[in-house]
């Protein structure tokens, strides 16, 4: 009973995140200052919100704030490209997990323990994904720490114009909102399945007067863990490896999503400018290329930088929905909520890496279509010829990818949903109940 209420809890909290996730995915959720209303009380009263609008942004560090002292406590801090002690202490840790539930799923390999061994999947896939995340993170640490001191330049440029400041006000706001849901959704997570065997152990004390060692995760040992000693080393090292495998998740998500979404904010603060352009101001169009040319290079490093572990989130996420998916349809009904709170937060993970990516897509693209709106018909002809130039570059939107096999937008989602569908339905149809075996 306690597990569901804590299931439940969590599952609120993924749906507070589904919901920010969702404003920020619908392109028109831009300024309330673009908005046109044809309900006299509606313009009135969105006068009055933009007029009140609180214009306190967070400042660069201010957003940067969680996802720097995940870093910190990872043992890669952003403020210095050295690794430290910690960082190497935590990959053995994740590695000594894997392991051992590699070796537990290779025991249990066989015909009639293939729902165990969907159960156990998601897990080591989890784990697996978190310690290549850390690794390739801590591999372009360098890169990262470039390309946040870019953005935190161009950012301090926003910070001190009140247009610019007025005009991604909104968009600032849910994405730093996002971040802070993402933390809280995972801490919740983790918490649920590293504290859960504890509690399930003081239950079973009480209702059967023995004590049941349990651990969180299904790992062999080259020691049995039935007496004190063992299972407080066996429990402590699980634990710290779950937080591990959080950490670096949702590190690497969250800057993934602050750093794209900077980037966004800056092809949209580009295309306002072009799109202000008349006759008698076209003289900064020069500028303008420039920036737009540095923010096209900041978006090549950013792919650079993600497009490994973007391979192995779509690769692995398409393996966890399919386990999970069998589970919740074959599996026993009383770990129902904890499969679809699984399912749950799996979909939003790759669904918010969907939503960023194809915010730059449509971003990037904008900037074309702000050129052909302002008044170019106005201007002389060498800014005409640029501005052009800036259309027929537009064309070529800026995209992320998972190592160029895939790009990361709606339609990578769609398709990592139709591939867990493909492996569910092979994996349902050689499935063979105990059942059907025995005759």
């Amino acid at each position: 009973m306690l597990k569901q209420v804590v299931t439940l809890e969590c599952f609120s909290y993924i749906c507070s995140l589904a919901f920010n996730l969702l404003l920020i995915a619908h392109p028109s959720a831009k300024s309330p200052i673009q908005r046109e209303s044809f309900d006299i009380k509606g313009v009135l009263l969105e006068r009055v919100l933009i007029s009140s609008i609180s214009m306190d942004l967070p400042t660069y560090d201010e957003i940067f704030k969680g996802i720097n002292n995940i870093f910190w406590l990872t043992g890669i801090p952003l403020d210095a490209p050295h690794k430290k002690l910690r960082f190497y202490v935590a990959c053995l840790s994740l590695i000594i997990t894997l392991s051992g539930e590699i070796a537990f799923f290779t025991s249990k390999i066989s015909s009639e323990n293939i729902l165990e061994l969907m159960d156990l999947a998601p897990c080591f896939c989890i784990g697996a994904l978190s310690f290549f995340k850390g690794i390739f993170l801590a591999w372009k640490l360098n890169k990262i720490i470039v390309l946040k001191n870019s953005l935190e330049i161009l950012y301090d440029t926003i910070f001190k114009n009140d247009s610019k400041r007025k005009l991604l006000h909104r968009e600032i706001m849910k994405v730093h909102k996002l971040v802070k849901y993402y933390f809280g959704v995972n801490t919740a997570l983790i918490t649920v399945y590293n504290f859960s065997a504890p509690i399930f152990m003081t239950y079973h004390y009480l209702s059967q007067g023995k004590v049941k060692f349990m651990v969180p995760y299904a790992v062999i040992y080259p020691f049995a863990i039935d007496n004190w000693p063992a299972w407080i080393v066996a429990y402590t090292e699980q634990v710290f490896s779950g937080f591990v495998c959080i950490l670096f998740i949702t590190m690497s998500d969250a800057l993934f999503c602050v750093l794209t979404s900077q980037i966004c904010n800056n092809f949209y603060v580009i295309s306002d400018e072009i799109k202000r352009l008349k006759n008698g101001n076209h003289i900064g169009l020069g500028e303008i290329v420039k920036q737009h040319q540095y923010i096209l290079k900041l978006s090549e490093d950013l792919e650079d930088i993600f497009r490994l572990t973007n391979l192995f989130s779509y690769l692995v996420g398409s393996l966890e929905i399919c386990a999970l998916g069998f589970s919740i349809t074959i599996g026993d009904w009383s770990h129902f909520l904890g499969y679809i709170l699984f399912l749950v937060s799996v979909l939003l993970q790759i669904l918010m890496m969907s939503v960023f990516g194809e915010n730059i897509i449509r971003e990037s693209g904008r900037v074309g279509e702000a050129a052909f709106l302002c008044e170019w018909h106005e201007i002389n002809e060498k800014a005409k010829r640029t501005i052009l130039i800036i259309m027929i570059r537009s064309h070529k939107h800026q995209k992320l990818t998972a190592y160029k096999f895939s790009v990361i937008s709606y339609g990578s989602f769609t398709k990592i949903i139709s591939t867990s569908w493909s492996y569910f339905t092979i994996l349902k149809t050689v499935y063979k109940p105990s059942e059907v075996n025995n005759i």
